[in-house]
């Protein structure tokens, strides 16, 4: 399966880090994160590695696009024809930031690793302090033609399946989803979302922060429950 993003434990992440070797590690520290636009720094100054776009056109949604998809410059960089491992720890994520800030933030992320995961082996690790019990809760990213083996390996948990194309409001996803779950039954849960690229590109991005939100705070984070969420796209 392809490009991920985990919730940890600093525990968790003390593991994490005694097996770097090899890897490009990218650390950005949500303690000096307060908005967006601390962000698109700390975020293009450790991508931005091969024609410093930061610099020629600034540190804009075009920037990071432009300097995270030179995907053939970056494996030659960075690694040289070898493996290619990325690991991204995301350190205490401020939940208290401001509601879209948040949102556009994961959005960035989740991009990234839409753009990667043909490419670059890419692990992302948000890093709660609080977290105490693991449930190794993760979003994967994969292609649609993968669904039905999917759907086998899960057998056996509660699987709720989204069709993304089309939904551009954040009220209907969230709706859609509260309708069809409820997270009470003692049992694992597989959320799929096919067409997912349009988180990418397809859906305003305030649209698209609160939809985000939905998925990694009030479902990854609150939930006390194991559950793999699935976002499978066409390319």
């Amino acid at each position: 399966m392809g490009n991920s993003l985990t919730i940890i434990s600093r525990k968790e992440k003390e593991e994490l880090y005694k097996d770097l070797e090899g890897k490009w590690l990218i650390e950005l520290d949500g303690n000096k994160i307060e908005n967006i636009d601390d962000f698109a720094v700390a975020i293009m100054n450790e991508i931005d590695i091969v024609y410093d776009y930061k610099n020629l056109y600034g540190y804009d949604w075009y920037s990071f696009r432009d300097a995270a998809t030179e995907l053939e410059m970056i494996r030659e960089k960075k690694f040289k024809g070898g493996k290619t491992d990325v690991i991204i720890v995301y350190d205490n994520p401020r939940l208290d930031m401001d509601e879209i800030d948040r949102g556009f933030i994961y959005q960035h992320l989740i991009s990234l690793l839409h753009w990667w995961k043909n490419s670059l082996d890419t692990r992302l690790y948000f890093v709660i302090d609080d977290l105490t019990d693991s449930l190794n809760n993760k979003i994967i990213f994969g292609n649609v033609l993968e669904k039905e083996k999917i759907i086998e390996a899960e057998k056996g948990k509660i699987i709720f399946e989204m069709d993304m194309e089309g939904v551009e409001l954040a009220e209907d996803f969230i709706n859609q989803i509260d309708e069809n779950l409820d997270f009470e039954e003692e049992n694992d849960y597989v959320l799929i979302f096919t067409n997912s690229y349009d988180f990418v590109q397809a859906i305003d991005y305030q649209e698209c922060s609160l939809m985000l939100i939905k998925l990694i705070e009030d479902i990854l984070l609150k939930i006390r429950k194991k559950i793999k969420i699935y976002l499978l796209g066409n390319i």
